[in-house]
């Protein structure tokens, strides 16, 4: 029996998460996940998906700020043999925490590591215009998305492809694989191979501000970024009403104009039906 721990915080964690429980031999003995944080305007304490999956299904829990020396001792007690983390984010992993696990810990990126290193992987190749990829899985070391490579599962990037359907074929992809990739790499975790560092690239995660759109791109990079910023942070733009008051505006779709859009304080609404109230500030 292996006994793992997992490490994961987003609604793409719980597939893999969902699929690790069902697999023979594999025993989770922990799952860790951040804390419970205020959201949205009434500032709620909310579990993120992991937690509320966990609580849901009666698992075992630890919720840490920071891998500190009362974690690691906690996860040196479980004598856990492998860790498997999925969208957990920071803090990252340092070599004495890797070290707690048999067979280290593997990561799962959506990207064709070592390229698209970093927390956004997705938006970016859609971005970037890229129609191929792959799911990589890869052991952790203390750079982030810079350990050996595992196994590399590939698949196309659709033109209608948005951030949130690339996730979920990416980490549905892992989690169909993960029992043989896993069982794989335990009978032989040193048949890893080391990422060409010189082939890597990086790119920023975005937040709302680095959503606004350029209006001097072409039409179709306007496209790729629109869809790429959906659900989150959604791509928006400053338009102008029929009083000169300046605002913003969401945009959800696009087809060489906007096509479903949000103005601030209102509903979603196609920009056909109120374009003739509002200019683009471009």
């Amino acid at each position: 029996m292996t006994k793992i721990i997992f490490f994961g915080s987003s609604s793409y964690s719980v597939l893999v998460l969902s699929q690790l429980l069902k697999i023979k031999d594999f025993k989770v003995i922990s799952i860790v996940t951040k804390s419970d944080k205020p959201i949205g305007r009434t500032q709620l304490i909310t579990p993120n998906p992991v937690a509320k999956f966990t609580h849901d299904n009666n698992l075992p829990l630890l919720q840490p700020e920071d891998f500190n020396k009362n974690l690691k001792l906690k996860i040196k007690n479980l004598q856990a043999d492998l860790g498997l983390c999925v969208a957990y984010g920071p803090p990252f992993f340092d070599q004495e925490m890797i070290d707690l696990f048999k067979f280290k810990i593997v990561n799962i990126h959506p990207s064709p590591l070592p390229k698209y290193r970093g927390a956004t992987p997705g938006p970016w190749q859609i971005i970037e215009g890229e129609t191929k990829t792959a799911v990589t899985f890869f052991q952790i070391d203390e750079s982030p998305d810079h350990g050996p490579i595992i196994h590399q599962i590939p698949f196309d990037i659709r033109p209608n492809e948005t951030a949130q359907s690339f996730y979920e074929k990416a980490f549905s992809l892992a989690a169909a694989n993960l029992e043989n990739i896993l069982k794989s790499y335990i009978e032989n975790p040193n048949s890893v191979i080391p990422q060409d560092h010189c082939q890597s690239s990086y790119f920023p995660k975005f937040n709302k501000d680095s959503a606004q759109i350029n209006w001097t791109w072409d039409p179709k990079k306007i496209d790729r970024f629109i869809r790429a910023l959906n659900p989150w942070p959604i791509a928006w733009t400053y338009i102008k009403d029929l009083k000169d008051n300046q605002l913003k505006m969401k945009i959800f779709s696009f087809h060489t104009e906007p096509v479903k859009v949000q103005i601030e304080g209102k509903k979603i609404t196609n920009w056909s039906e109120i374009s003739k109230y509002y200019t683009i500030i471009k």
